[in-house]
């Protein structure tokens, strides 16, 4: 047999064959072949364009009437309520269900005169001439097709941002962090500033982390602030940065909601939300104390008065001597649904308290909070003192 055209058999390695496209590779580059750009604000200092920002605050301060307010000054062109300069007129586009269009959403914009052929409502994804919900995990693509036929979005808000995270664990951080990468990305390709509205957890923890969900959700956005009420006038809202790494002199603001629409506060606010949050919490600790204060005064009584009338006299007395006003031992007598009796046959007899015939009224008091003898108010405390006449 001759070998002699037989080619010899190739000992490379089957990886060698494989296309080099198939390997992975990392892609880098020098800092110094990158041109530096000029950060760009949708509103200065407040909402940078091209960007994630986070608006979360409870039900009811209005967060929604400030994004109608910031849509209708995008339409339009108008400056900022801290004297701001706005770019050109622009659209706005809505992702929004809580509200309905026609009857709120609508209206809202009207009042604030913004321009309404420069709004737009996503109401939701046709699939086969059927309707199905928005979803940021399965239909970006088809929002970003929006923002390039609508051609000069500045603006989009998201209201709120759990409603459209479909099937995604917005507990999760890295579920979080893979639905607000495209959407991240859609606001940086597009330069539109993005704003997605969310809840507060309950509590009264670092501000930073009191943004419902995921903790992925502030790392992701660039600005955060959250919406409080005024502790110094119940009125007013405040909103306050929580996280305002491209404006690091940033300052709050103040607002009312006065005839269906935003009204500015005049100056800016420096109170943190931190200060808001730390006063809130001693607040409820106060009025905690306050309660429970209350609650021994009132179990006291219903001891005293268990076996019938007292010389209100001697009870004032008694509270006096321990540091309890006089207020607030009425304050327990009426919650209590203590009845005052005066002494009969006399013209100024003695002014006497009992209980109700059918009983005192339920007062929620543990067992150790009553009291054996008559006049032992220790350890009841001051509560807040009312007018309760008799």
């Amino acid at each position: 047999m001759n070998t002699d055209n037989i080619p010899p058999v190739s000992a490379a390695p089957v990886e060698a064959e494989q296309p080099e496209l198939r390997r992975p590779k990392l892609n880098y580059r020098c800092v110094a072949d990158v041109e530096p750009v000029e950060m760009k604000w949708l509103w200065p200092g407040k909402v940078p364009s091209g960007k994630l920002t986070l608006f979360a605050g409870d039900p009811g301060l209005g967060k929604s009437f400030v994004t109608i307010d910031m849509a209708s000054r995008v339409s339009r062109g108008k400056v900022w309520p801290d004297g701001s300069e706005n770019q050109p007129t622009g659209s706005v586009i809505f992702v929004a269900c809580e509200d309905d269009v026609a009857d709120t959403i609508r209206p809202r914009l009207e009042r604030a005169n913004a321009d309404l052929e420069n709004i737009y409502i996503v109401d939701g994804v046709a699939v086969d001439e059927r309707e199905h919900g928005f979803t940021l995990d399965r239909h970006l693509p088809l929002l970003q097709k929006m923002i390039d036929k609508i051609g000069d979005v500045r603006l989009l808000v998201i209201d709120p941002i759990s409603a459209y995270c479909g099937k995604t664990d917005t507990h999760n951080n890295s579920e979080v962090r893979g639905l607000l990468s495209p959407l991240i990305e859609l606001a940086a390709s597009s330069g539109v500033a993005v704003v997605a509205i969310n809840h507060l957890t309950k509590g009264n923890g670092n501000a930073v982390y009191r943004s419902t969900g995921s903790i992925a959700f502030i790392a992701a956005a660039r600005a955060a602030w959250n919406f409080y009420k005024n502790p110094d006038d119940n009125s007013q809202r405040l909103i306050l940065p929580t996280k305002m790494n491209l404006a690091p002199d940033a300052t709050g603001m103040s607002y009312s909601i006065e005839d269906g629409g935003v009204r500015w506060g005049d100056s800016p606010v420096t109170m943190t939300a931190d200060d808001v949050q730390a006063r809130a919490a001693s607040a409820s600790k106060d009025s905690t104390a306050s309660q429970s204060a209350l609650e021994n005064v009132a179990a006291f009584l219903q001891e005293a008065l268990a076996d019938g009338p007292v010389s209100s006299k001697d009870l004032i007395a008694d509270a006096k001597e321990n540091s309890v006003a006089e207020k607030t031992l009425r304050r327990a007598f009426t919650w209590i649904g203590g009845k005052p009796q005066k002494e009969s046959g006399k013209l100024e007899g003695k002014w006497f308290w009992q209980l109700p015939e059918d009983g005192p009224a339920a007062v929620e008091v543990g067992q150790d909070s009553h009291t054996s003898e008559m006049g032992n108010f220790a350890g009841f405390g001051q509560v807040p003192d009312d007018d309760t006449p008799f």
